[in-house]
């Protein structure tokens, strides 16, 4: 319990650069759509970031306006749909978001240099094994099946 109780409370890492001052939740938003344009996509709907980042849909809405307000996103009309709104990277956007990519990077990359490769895996595998445990407790007391598993494709990259 007290490792890990270290984790939750312990000394949160101040980002520099573009991400310095900027919330944890608003890089995730941000890696999210850094992938739907390395895949060429017009933007994401906000729904689509909710379900990926597993958060309910009006937190995504003022994660993004403040994005929006700093000129890192933008809300465009969906070319099929358009009532429809898809939210995409501005170039600053890409450019602050690579950057805050690269910081993660070096920060796993420190990690993995630390532990070894081998044991870099073995934490992967205990970490998922724990997310999946505690995910069935959850739906056990929520009195869904206890084995069922959350959707794996959340948008992360993995660690190795």
């Amino acid at each position: 319990m007290i490792t890990i109780r270290k984790f939750q409370h312990g000394r949160k890492k101040k980002h520099t650069g573009p991400m310095a001052g900027r919330k944890q939740s608003e890089g995730m938003l941000l890696m999210v759509l850094r992938s739907r344009v390395d895949h060429g996509e017009p933007g994401i709907m906000v729904s689509e970031i909710s379900r990926i980042l597993d958060v309910a849909s009006p937190t995504v809405t003022q994660l993004i306006k403040g994005l929006e307000s700093d000129g890192l996103v933008v809300r465009g009309s969906d070319p099929s749909d358009r009532r429809a709104v898809r939210i995409s990277l501005t170039d600053e956007g890409v450019r602050v978001t690579d950057s805050f990519i690269r910081e993660m990077e070096s920060m796993v990359g420190g990690l993995t240099d630390h532990l070894g490769e081998e044991d870099t895996r073995t934490l992967v595998q205990l970490l998922n094994r724990t997310h999946d445990y505690f995910a069935g407790r959850e739906n056990e007391e929520s009195g869904q099946d206890p084995h069922a598993q959350a959707s794996d494709d959340k948008g992360e990259r993995p660690l190795c």
